[in-house]
């Protein structure tokens, strides 16, 4: 009979105490590099294989994430392209960190649910929130219980958030219209009650400033329906602007819309550019010039927080991922042919 190798061989033969071993093998930041890796070399040596359960029940771990998700009413949320590129980030970034992920409707009906609940019962071991607004107590009540949780696309005083940078993007998104010959440019705002929505309408007059574009700003709350109601006031005016930039994909593909049933040709009439990159931008006609969301890297990097965290890494609060450019066919010389000059 073949005996079963156990952690006491392991720690017999690198020299070490059996604890030092479960620490090596499930890479405690305590533990140093060179011991990690002679412990490891000596279990691959001998055959050992860790009881995985035993593993978690001693540490009281689950080795799960909870990925909170926003519940809609009138709509299931990963029919939205966000969420399903979100999911792709969390879910490939931690299963190779050693985690496996929950997916948590915020919801049960009309009342939000008690997510301290999953983590002190042990169903899941730490939270990233998908989308939140600015204020949501719920954010005060999880660190006053010490639960440890993520949010991304937010950012707010003292807690762990993941952003986009939305500055780069947008900077090459002006620099191409002034390019064009953009001299007024219309503005669909996100919902300001959200972090993004704020800081992209923050950037958008910062860089409306430097570039010397006149410009319009219409309320917006990121949707299709709000695209297509900006559209028509903008586009309805004596004078409209011969662009409109949007805080979202789906207001800029309203705004498409719009055009389309009122025959304005899209680059010709007005051009247009969002924000997100996401599947449809690439997809509609014609193909939308936008912002990239880097939305996958960000769910990755939400992760790497949230198991840093779990693991008593050392954590900075706030993390950026930096935004892009994408130029596609819904932009153009303005109509009047104030090209650039030179």
């Amino acid at each position: 009979m073949v005996k079963k190798i156990s952690r006491a061989d392991v720690a017999r033969m690198a020299g070490v105490s059996e604890s030092t071993v479960s620490r090596a093998l499930n890479d405690s930041p305590r533990i140093s590099a060179d011991v990690k890796e002679r412990v490891r070399n000596t279990a691959a040596h001998l055959g050992y294989v860790p009881n995985r359960q035993a593993a978690l029940l001693a540490r009281n771990k689950t080795f799960r994430l909870g990925l909170v998700v926003k519940t809609y009413k009138n709509f299931s949320p990963f029919t939205r392209a966000y969420f399903p590129r979100l999911l792709d980030g969390v879910l490939v970034r931690a299963e190779e960190r050693g985690y496996s992920v929950n997916v948590v409707m915020d919801k049960a009906g009309d009342e939000f649910k008690d997510l301290s609940l999953l983590v002190r019962s042990k169903e899941v071991d730490g939270l990233i929130f998908s989308v939140t607004p600015l204020h949501d107590d719920r954010f005060e009540e999880l660190k006053a219980q010490s639960i440890p949780f993520v949010l991304v696309n937010n950012r707010v005083e003292g807690h762990h958030c993941i952003n986009c940078d939305p500055e780069g993007g947008m900077r090459d998104a002006f620099s191409h219209a002034r390019g064009l010959g953009h001299r007024y440019i219309g503005y669909v705002a996100g919902d300001t009650d959200y972090f993004d929505g704020l800081e992209r309408l923050r950037i958008f007059k910062k860089l409306s400033r430097e570039y010397g574009v006149r410009h319009t700003i219409i309320e917006g709350n990121f949707s299709k329906t709000g695209g297509r109601k900006a559209a028509e006031d903008l586009l309805g005016r004596r004078n409209p602007p011969s662009l409109i930039m949007c805080a979202s994909d789906r207001s800029a593909l309203g705004i498409l819309d719009y055009c389309r049933f009122v025959g304005f040709d899209v680059p010709g009439r007005v051009s247009i550019i969002g924000f997100d990159n996401l599947g449809p931008a690439r997809d509609t006609v014609p193909g939308l010039t936008t912002i990239h969301h880097p939305v996958t890297r960000m769910g990755g990097a939400a992760t790497d927080m949230l198991v840093d965290l779990l693991e008593g890494r050392p954590v900075e609060r706030n993390g950026t991922v930096e935004t892009g450019f994408i130029i596609r066919e819904s932009t153009g010389r303005p109509m009047d042919g104030e090209g650039p000059k030179g």
